[in-house]
């Protein structure tokens, strides 16, 4: 069911033209990286959150997510779409403990790779970006460790590491990415 949900939400999300990708467990999930994620985690624009909604709305039921520390995301919502959570990111920012505030930067640079999924193309964020962005968090569910491994023999995209080194990250996240850059 969860890949049927995806392939719909995909095709529409195409459809209406916005700007869109996965992430997260979902995106991982692609890589081989994560195995069954339990919902699907869509990044958009937050100023098109009125389209996806309008579109959203033909789908599932619609529901809001409360933002909680340290996550500073501007849209936050959900839809229940045939059982699965389909979860809405418009402005992805995080709360760093040096108080300031780390953007998920969605852009046509970090819509790396549209798959084509039975006919549908499906974008993903990108790994780099996820590294960070997992590092940000404190990773809890373990996930840099995974993606650092995936990326030890692939060409790594050092732009959109570069360009999150241009944050105002803490001392240990931009070694990290440094780190990854060296690999």
């Amino acid at each position: 069911m969860y890949f049927e949900v995806l392939k719909k939400v995909a095709n529409g999300l195409n459809r209406i033209d916005v700007a869109w990708a996965i992430g997260a467990s979902s995106m991982l999930n692609f890589y081989d990286i994560v195995k069954k994620p339990s919902d699907i985690d869509i990044l958009i624009n937050p100023k098109e959150k009125n389209k996806v909604i309008n579109f959203m709305n033909t789908l599932g039921e619609y529901g809001d997510l409360p933002d909680k520390e340290p996550f500073r995301t501007e849209e936050f919502f959900y839809y229940k779409v045939d059982g699965i959570n389909v979860e809405f990111l418009g402005g992805f920012k995080i709360k760093l403990e040096n108080d300031s505030i780390y953007e998920f930067i969605l852009d046509e640079v970090s819509i790396k790779k549209g798959i084509n999924f039975n006919g549908i193309k499906v974008n993903l964020t990108t790994l780099e970006d996820w590294f960070v962005a997992y590092s940000v968090m404190n990773d809890p569910k373990k996930r840099v460790p995974l993606i650092k491994d995936y990326l030890k023999d692939k060409k790594i995209d050092e732009f959109l590491l570069m360009r999150n080194l241009n944050q105002d990250l803490t001392i240990d996240i931009k070694n990290d990415i440094l780190t990854l850059i060296t690999y």
